[in-house]
């Protein structure tokens, strides 16, 4: 297979939903967590071509086939690697390395990073060490920020003083050229021309890291209030686009998988207080409106997100777009009710321990649109009751799902005293042009309701549609590799068991094999990201496994997840005794057949050997059970 640069790869999964890139070539339809539709590769009528947003892989269970972008354009377009990979690098603007114009990209990219890692430095000594950063300090240890916290967020001051090219000169002794400083984002030059001025000055700083943890920019807080604007971040750069960054994603990542939801608020020091406050799964945007390449960071970590805004205009408004952005990704979305007057950042500085009932008390967001639209009125008088009506319906009608239509229009319609298919027919009207529209505080998009009983190759549901767990899966090698690729740093204490035992097809052995060579040279990496150096066969088996449900790794139980890796060893090790014993009964018959004798009582023996070995692993996988 080509070699090429991995991290161009990655950079066009990021930059490109898996979603969208099906829905280009066939209609997806929610199921539960994931999206189905007929399989593309073979004749269906039943839809069993499934999409896992948010693990970002597809599968068919009727042809077997599955993968990631790449595999999908591969057989879409009937295209090597190479080929899709073009294909993909042009649809998102991602630049190859053998394009024109790429290794001065590449150079420019490790330029920002290291002058961004000089700049965090000396910002952060700045704030620590030097006197000038003596009131930024006071100031954020007033608003409740700690050291700790200081340190692990690497927060600065860029100083004004009595020059405006402090950074620069830093940064001239380090080698850096003016046209460098500029390209990072960390120099200006004044419209009256002359000398380079930093583009941070009198701010305290607060470094930004893309998914990965690389540092890719800086935002900066003014130290006086009555200066604009309040918060400054770095402009659009080779590393840096503020509407494709999450603040703490890469900090964030761990808590959202073990939590399995993630919170997101609107400032850096919101998420900072939350922090401290133990949320340990919060991200932000930079200071701009939710974006639809966000919510699908958001979505390839989690299916459920909380939201945690201020309760000012903007936070409303904010609140808004995100919840019409998120819900129509099929995210499970609620909205965090912080007291009256309080924005999340005061409330947990006062309240370091009140975040469990924040989240207790959340509601979900087309019970909180719906409050939202009628929270003005006094819904005892008629005439509000019907001005409530006309609010509500408008709000009812963005959601898709009958069912959950059904649900929220009872509840509108026990708040309004009025009959529930009242509300419903209007909102039908409204849907089809048959009722004028009128004005909505809000809007929204929906959720899916799950749909079980669709299973997959291995009697297991696929991904997202598990029934509460009351479906068991075998602890088979199949299971195994689903619990390896989620936690690869699990794989060397089941390596040595893998060698011993034999598996029931040559894609299972090769893709072990490649496993543990992967994970020797990184404890985290994870197959379903290196898909391309698969085969196509092994590419099919990874997607199938990976997008099936795991309820160990749901719980975040070790205990759990250690004994079904046993219990999957345990079956390896059976699966394997059968299969050798069913061979020996066809051996024996040829021996006898031709009068071998010696090599009958040699089989006869093994045979004994693994009865008996068969008969003690089944035994201690009851005890297991």
């Amino acid at each position: 297979m080509p070699s090429v640069k991995q991290d161009a790869v990655q950079e066009i999964k990021d930059r490109l939903d898996l979603a969208d890139l099906v829905s280009e070539h066939l209609r997806l339809q929610k199921a539960g967590r994931d999206l189905k539709g007929l399989c593309p590769f073979h004749s269906e009528k039943t839809p069993s071509f499934y999409v896992s947003p948010e693990k970002q892989l597809w599968h068919c269970y009727g042809c077997q086939k599955g993968g990631d972008h790449f595999t999908f354009i591969q057989d879409i377009e009937k295209v090597d690697f190479r080929g899709a990979l073009r294909l993909l690098a042009e649809k998102t603007g991602v630049v190859l390395e053998e394009s024109p114009g790429a290794g001065r990209q590449r150079e420019l990219k490790r330029t920002i990073q290291r002058l961004n890692l000089l700049a965090a430095q000396y910002f952060h000594h700045i704030l620590l060490e030097n006197p000038v950063g003596q009131r930024a300090l006071i100031q954020l240890e007033s608003r409740g920020v700690t050291r700790a916290s200081m340190t692990e967020f690497q927060l600065g001051f860029a100083p004004a003083g009595q020059r405006k090219d402090n950074l620069v000169r830093f940064l001239r002794k380090h080698g850096a050229t003016d046209r460098e400083m500029q390209e990072a984002g960390l120099a200006i030059k004044p419209d009256s021309g002359g000398e380079l001025w930093d583009r941070f000055r009198q701010r305290i700083i607060i470094p930004i890291h893309d998914a990965q943890g690389e540092l890719i920019a800086f935002g900066g807080r003014v130290t006086d209030e009555a200066s604009q604007p309040k918060y400054l971040n770095t402009s659009q750069t080779a590393l840096y686009d503020k509407g494709r960054t999450l603040f703490n994603l890469h900090r964030a990542r761990k808590s959202v998988h073990e939590l399995k939801h993630a919170v997101l608020m609107e400032g850096y020091f919101d998420a900072i207080t939350a922090w401290q406050a133990g949320v340990t799964n919060v991200v932000t945007t930079s200071g701009t409106a939710l974006t639809e390449h966000q919510v699908r960071l958001l979505k390839r970590e989690t299916q459920e997100l909380l939201l945690a805004f201020d309760r000012d205009d903007a936070g409303l408004n904010a609140t808004q777009r995100a919840i019409e952005l998120a819900s129509k990704s099929a995210m499970y979305i609620k909205v965090v009710r912080v007291p009256q007057g309080k924005d999340p950042d005061d409330y947990l500085r006062a309240n370091p321990d009140g975040w469990a009932s924040l989240r207790e008390h959340a509601v979900p967001e087309w019970e909180y649109l719906l409050r939202q639209a009628t929270a003005s009125l006094d819904l005892t008088d008629a005439r509000d009751r019907r001005r409530g009506a006309e609010l509500v319906i408008p709000v009812l009608a963005k959601i898709p799902e009958a069912s959950v239509l059904e649900i929220y229009a009872q509840q509108a319609a026990g708040w309004l005293r009025i009959e529930p298919a009242a509300l419903l027919r209007d909102v039908h009207a409204l849907k089809s042009g048959n009722l004028p529209p009128r004005p909505s505080p809000a809007s929204g998009g929906g959720r899916s309701v799950p749909r079980a009983g669709e299973r997959d190759f291995r009697g297991r549901e696929p991904a997202g549609q598990a029934n509460n767990g009351a479906s068991k899966a075998t602890k088979d090698e199949g299971y195994l590799l689903g619990l390896l690729i989620e936690r690869p740093d699990l794989l060397p204490e089941v390596a040595g068991e893998l060698q011993a035992v034999s598996f029931s097809a040559p894609a299972y052995e090769r893709v072990f094999a490649r496993l543990q060579q992967m994970v020797a040279g990184e404890a985290t990496v994870r197959p379903t990201d290196r898909l391309s150096e698969f085969a196509p066969d092994e590419q099919g088996l990874i997607s199938a496994v990976a997008m099936a449900k795991y309820p160990e790794l749901d719980s975040g139980s070790e205990a759990a997840l250690r004994q079904s890796l046993d219990q999957c060893i345990q079956t390896l090790k059976i699966n394997a005794a059968q299969r050798r014993l069913k061979a020996l009964v066809a051996e024996m018959r040829a021996a006898r057949a031709s009068g071998d004798e010696s090599r009958l009582v040699t089989l006869m023996q093994e045979n004994d050997r693994l009865a008996h070995q068969l008969d003690a692993l089944k035994d201690m996988r009851h005890g297991q059970g």
